[in-house]
């Protein structure tokens, strides 16, 4: 079952967040995820709590394979560059 993992961030160093990018993208596609989107949040629709203002999601094609990317060795640099790069809470739901 196909897994989705959803971030909701801020870019705080632009730089940092236009050189990680492509590695990002690469070690994703490599564990065999992929970007549904990443972009602006377009509208708050319920709650109170105003959220970052981009977002993204990718698709895993199981929750263990995202699970393992977010773990794995090749994303453990480009995780720490990112954290240095966005302000973010990320999570992941498992379709049924």
């Amino acid at each position: 079952m196909p897994a989705y993992v959803h971030i909701n961030l801020r870019i705080i160093d632009p730089a940092k967040q236009a050189a990680l990018a492509p590695r990002f993208q690469a070690a994703l596609q490599e564990a065999g995820g992929r970007i549904l989107y990443f972009g602006r949040v377009a509208q708050v629709l319920e709650g109170d709590d105003l959220p970052l203002p981009m977002a993204g999601v990718l698709e895993f094609p199981t929750l263990a394979q995202a699970l393992a990317f977010y773990d794995s060795e090749a994303y453990a640099p480009i995780k720490a560059d990112r954290r240095e790069a966005q302000q973010a809470t990320m999570f992941v739901v498992e379709t049924a």
